[in-house]
C-alpha cells in the first residue's frame, strides 16, 4: 500500500522542542550494536564537518571528538564553558566525561585508561564522508598524523559510512526537531516575500530572511544562504557581495530574486528553496515553474512506493528537465541531517544556446543510492534553467510510517510580488 500524503502541524512559534535522555540512550544502544557487530572496541566521532557528527553523541554544538566505548561517553578538545554559568544550568547535558586538550594526547590518555591503546580495534568518524562535500573526511592531516603516531598499536576503522545512514533515519523525537526546523523555514520564507519589493536591496532581503530563522530560535550552518538577484540570472551558492563587497543589487520591476535556506533548530537541517518575482514572470519563467513542480510532484509519487530507492527518486525528479531541454547547477532532491545523497548536478548543458562557444560546467554525478526508508527526510528542490532563466522550488519532505510529510508550502511555487 503506498504511503499517503498526510497533514502535519507543525510546532507553533512559541513551542521549543528538545530532545530528551531517552533519545540519548537509544543512540548509544544503537551504535554499539553496531560497534560489537563490527567487532569495535570504540567508535571515535570528529565533529568539525559540516553536520557536526559529535553532536549526534553529545547533543551539544561543540564541533570537538567524541568517544563511545561499551560503557562510557566522552568529550575531547575544548571545555564548554557554557556548562559552568547560570545561564546554561537550565541544559540537560548528554554527557559528563569532558576533557580538554590537544585531541591526540588526550584520546591516547583515554583509550590507554580503558586498555584500548594496544590490539584494539577503533572505528573513525571523519576519515571519508559521504554527505555534502566531505568525500575526503574532515579531520586535519595534522590532527590524525599525529593519532596515528601515539597510538601505532590500534586498528583504526574508517566506520563513517554506516554512522551517516543510522543518522539519516529519524526517531519519533527527532522528526519534531525536523519539524520545528521547517517551521522556523517557513517564517523565514515569509519573511523573504515580505521583503522583496522595488527599492529593497538584496542584502536586506537576506537580512529580513535569517532574522526570521533566529527570531524563531533557529541557526544555519554552511553555506549559510544561497541567494540571487537580478533579470537575467542563472548562476547558484553565495552572492558575490559576502566576499567582494559592493552591497548587492537595488530590487527594480521585473527582477527576481531566490534563495536557498538552510534552517537548523537544536541541530536538524530543513532547506527551502524561495522565489519571488516583483511583478508577472515570463512566459519562459512560468515554463520553468510547470517542469520544476512536475518533478516535485513525480518526486512524491516515487516517495509514496514503499521499497524504492534513491536512485528511482532522483530519476523521476530528473526527468521533466531532460524531457523539456532544460538543466540544472543543484540537485533535484537530496537528504536532511545528513545533507546526503545527492542527486547530480549540471546535466544537459548543452541544450542550452548560451553556452555556444563557452567552456561548460562538470557533470557531478549522484552521490549515493539508498532504500527509501520512514525517518528520512528530504530536500525536494527541482531546480531547470535555459537562457538566463533558473528557478528552483521546494521545501522539506518527511517519510513516516504514516505517511509523507510535506513541511514547506510557500516555497512550492513562484511568489508574485505587485511593483
Amino acid at each position: 500500500m503506498a504511503y499517503p500524503i498526510v497533514d502535519v502541524t507543525l510546532p507553533a512559534a512559541d513551542e521549543f522542542p528538545a530532545l530528551s535522555l531517552a533519545e540519548r540512550d537509544r543512540r548509544y544502544a544503537a551504535l554499539r550494536t553496531r560497534m560489537s557487530r563490527d567487532g569495535l572496541d570504540a567508535l571515535v566521532v570528529f565533529g568539525s564537518s559540516r553536520d557536526t557528527y559529535d553532536r549526534y553523541l553529545s547533543n551539544e554544538p561543540l564541533g570537538t571528538v567524541a568517544v563511545l566505548t561499551a560503557t562510557t561517553v566522552t568529550v575531547l578538545g575544548r571545555y564548554p564553558l557554557a556548562r559552568l554559568d547560570p545561564s546554561g544550568a537550565p541544559y540537560e547535558r548528554w554527557v559528563d566525561d569532558v576533557r580538554p586538550g590537544p585531541v591526540p594526547q588526550v584520546l591516547r590518555d583515554l583509550l590507554d585508561e580503558h586498555g584500548l591503546a594496544t590490539g584494539s580495534t577503533v572505528g573513525v568518524v571523519g576519515l571519508t564522508g559521504i554527505g555534502f562535500a566531505a568525500d575526503h573526511g574532515w579531520i586535519p592531516y595534522t590532527t590524525w598524523h599525529e593519532v596515528l603516531s601515539l597510538l601505532p598499536a590500534v586498528t583504526f576503522l574508517d566506520a563513517g559510512g554506516w554512522f551517516e545512514r543510522m543518522t539519516l533515519v529519524k526517531s519519533p523525537e527527532e522528526r519534531v526537531m525536523v519539524r520545528k526546523a521547517a517551521a522556523i523555514g517557513e517564517a523565514a520564507c515569509e519573511a523573504f516575500v515580505a521583503a522583496a519589493r522595488v527599492g529593497a536591496r538584496e542584502t536586506e532581503v537576506a537580512a529580513a530572511t535569517l532574522a526570521a530563522t533566529v527570531a524563531g530560535g533557529g541557526w544555519w550552518y554552511e553555506p549559510i544562504i544561497c541567494f540571487r538577484a537580478g533579470r537575467d540570472r542563472f548562476s547558484w551558492g553565495r552572492p558575490e557581495w559576502i566576499g567582494m563587497g559592493g552591497g548587492g543589487r537595488v530590487l527594480q520591476a521585473g527582477d527576481s530574486v531566490a534563495a536557498e535556506l538552510f534552517n537548523f533548530y537544536g541541530g536538524f537541517e530543513t532547506q527551502q528553496q524561495i522565489e519571488a518575482h516583483i511583478g508577472e514572470p515570463d512566459a519562459l519563467t512560468r515554463r520553468l515553474e510547470e517542469v520544476c513542480i512536475q518533478a516535485y510532484q513525480d518526486g512524491l509519487d516515487v516517495l509514496a512506493r514503499p521499497g524504492a530507492t534513491f536512485d528511482e527518486l532522483a530519476d523521476a525528479m530528473m526527468q521533466p528537465m531532460l524531457t523539456n531541454g532544460f538543466w540544472n547547477t543543484g540537485p533535484q532532491i537530496h537528504g536532511v541531517g545528513p545533507c546526503w545523497p545527492n542527486s547530480a548536478t549540471h546535466l544537459n548543458t548543452a541544450s542550452d544556446p548560451m553556452f555556444d562557444g563557452l567552456v561548460l560546467p562538470p557533470v557531478k554525478p549522484q552521490d549515493g543510492d539508498i532504500e527509501l526508508a520512514p525517518g528520512m527526510a528530504f530536500a525536494f528542490e527541482p531546480n531547470a534553467i535555459h537562457q538566463y532563466r533558473r528557478i528552483c522550488v521546494g521545501g522539506t519532505v518527511l517519510l513516516t510510517e504514516d505517511g509523507i510529510e510535506e513541511l514547506n508550502q510557500l516555497a512550492k511555487t513562484v511568489q508574485v510580488v505587485q511593483p
